[in-house]
């Protein structure tokens, strides 16, 4: 006896079918990418050391752990965010730090006082170092444009900030400082080693389980009517 399957209702569950398995391809993809830059991020941490970091060196996609050290600017810093901790909100204090060849956007962490509020100017124009993970600052397409004329800024892009801030010879990177040379206060700087979340292996079962029930309702509805 010869099979007659409905034309849409077989075309419709074989296009879900292909799509849900794409997704799960997806985050396949996704799972290596975001294990390489985890095995990145942990490699440059146990490698925790005072060393200056080498900027002219530095590409996109490295992660190193070092020293920066050079003249405090915070007569140009930005507070960044905003960023919710602990119920609370606030924002990432960004300072930058002159070098003779380049200037050094330093992240040093969380804060809910305003900018003028903040005890970092006593070491205006003064020599600093800090040490933490240097990286690429990144955002997603939901994210905001910064509108420096109101001071807010949502987008930690480096060349617009040193466009705007008159920085010459802005790093590819923004250093997140865990340590400096000079106490500020309690609180700076206080930022918590990084690590991104890696989700996607789940997120891939999802979608294949997903692929594996339409397939199966598609058999109990169409092929086992006719079987």
């Amino acid at each position: 006896m010869s099979i007659r399957l409905p034309f849409w209702a077989t075309l419709m569950s074989v296009l879900g079918i292909i799509v849900l398995c794409t997704l799960g391809s997806w985050q396949l993809q996704r799972l290596a990418w975001k294990t390489e830059i985890i095995a990145k991020l942990d490699a440059a941490y146990e490698s925790e050391n005072s060393k200056a970091i080498d900027i002219a060196n530095f590409e996109d996609s490295d992660f190193t752990y070092g020293r920066v050290s050079g003249t405090f600017l915070p007569q140009k810093a930005l507070l960044l965010g905003p960023k919710t901790k602990d119920k609370k909100i606030g924002y990432d204090l960004i300072v930058p730090l002159k070098q003779k060849k380049a200037t050094i956007l330093i992240n040093m962490g969380w804060t809910e006082w305003e900018l003028e509020e903040l005890p970092i100017y006593h070491l205006k124009n003064k020599w600093v170092w800090f040490e933490g993970l240097a990286r690429a600052p990144g955002w997603n397409s939901f994210t905001p444009e910064n509108v420096p004329e109101e001071e807010l800024w949502f987008k930690p892009d480096i060349d617009n900030i040193a466009t705007i801030k008159n920085l010459k010879n802005p790093a590819p990177f923004m250093l997140y400082a865990e340590h400096a040379s000079h106490k500020f206060d309690a609180s700076f700087p206080n930022n918590a080693r990084w690590s991104p979340n890696n989700n996607h292996l789940q997120y891939a079962i999802f979608w294949f389980i997903m692929a594996l029930a339409l397939a199966v309702i598609y058999g109990l509805r169409f092929l086992r009517k006719q079987g």
